[in-house]
């Protein structure tokens, strides 16, 4: 009995020491879906393809699997829709498999984010950018036409209001603005068979984002209230949305109207044990700025504050 129990010992110790000397698995990637051909939204009857792949991992080692709304459609790398009908319409996702040689000897992605699948079955329908658009940029609305016929008019509208009457079938905007975002659909009126005839496409949204978010300042873990010789710490929470690269943010941290040392790169703001003299209006600001080794990046004109309010006394 005594030798089983030591043979037991050395077996527990022998897969200790091998589990030890196993590499840890590799941190998960996200699987990506795409629109390899065609468009997202389109008429019933035409095709699109859809690809899936890894961006942080392009091996060629994936294997892929397609979802629609969350039911498993198929394995492979590209999935198409020949002559779609409306009923596939929906979320597509795809998820990518990876063979290893050492434990845990297979990994999966992160599904990936849900890829929007409209077939419309009707005969007017509204391209347009499905990805966030940022102010300046330029953006152009198509008032698509089943079988493509000669349009007499061309009425575009914009959260159910008319914005312009027309013969084109595209209406560009040179330089966006916020005051853009919302719900757009376009009329199409033609001629077939020596008679008028008129549809309207379903409504579609457009999002324009601002190139830096207002910021948010706000006080963490004290819910409102500081007491002297506690350490305060605030936050300023914002978001740049820009496709310039090589570009930074510089916060600046104001007390009644008096700043509080030069520009950070920190997004927080510490006083390590706070008395009764750091009682104020906090103001955080916060600026775009490209890196120096991007000179050639001009500074984003945009600066953006706010002010933390308290909502009870400090001390």
């Amino acid at each position: 009995m005594h030798f089983f129990h030591n043979f037991f010992v050395f077996l527990a110790l022998l897969a200790s020491v091998r589990l030890d000397d196993v590499d840890p698995p590799p941190p998960p990637v996200k699987a990506k879906a795409t629109v390899s051909l065609g468009e997202p939204w389109f008429f019933s009857g035409e095709d699109v393809q859809m690809t899936c792949s890894v961006p942080d991992d392009p091996s060629t080692d994936w294997s892929y699997q397609w979802f629609l709304d969350g039911e498993l459609l198929s394995s492979t790398d590209v999935y198409s829709l020949e002559k779609a009908r409306v009923q596939q319409s929906g979320n597509y996702t795809c998820q990518g498999r990876k063979l290893l040689k050492d434990w845990p000897y297979s990994m999966l992605t992160i599904p990936s984010n849900p890829l929007k699948i409209h077939v419309d079955g009707g005969w007017v329908l509204l391209r347009m950018p499905f990805e966030p658009l940022i102010v300046e940029e330029t953006m152009t609305l198509t008032c698509r036409v089943r079988d493509d016929p000669l349009l007499s008019e061309v009425i575009f509208y914009k959260d159910e209001v008319e914005v312009t009457k027309q013969k084109d079938r595209d209406l560009v905007f040179p330089s966006l603005k916020l005051e853009d975002n919302g719900m757009y659909s376009c009329r199409a009126t033609w001629v077939k068979n020596q008679e008028y005839q008129s549809a309207q496409s379903v409504p579609s949204s457009v999002t324009v984002l601002d190139k830096l978010e207002t910021p948010r300042l706000v006080l963490l873990g004290s819910r409102g209230v500081v007491r002297s010789g506690n350490q305060v710490v605030f936050s300023c929470i914002t978001k740049v949305n820009a496709r310039e690269q090589g570009l930074s943010l510089e916060y600046h941290y104001i007390k009644d109207g008096n700043r509080l040392g030069p520009a950070s790169a920190a997004d927080t703001y510490v006083i390590a044990q706070v008395s009764k003299d750091d009682a104020g209006v906090y103001t955080c600001k916060v600026r775009v700025r490209a890196l120096p080794q991007n000179s050639h990046v001009p500074d984003l004109e945009c600066m953006k504050q706010d002010t933390y309010h308290p909502s009870s006394s400090l001390f």
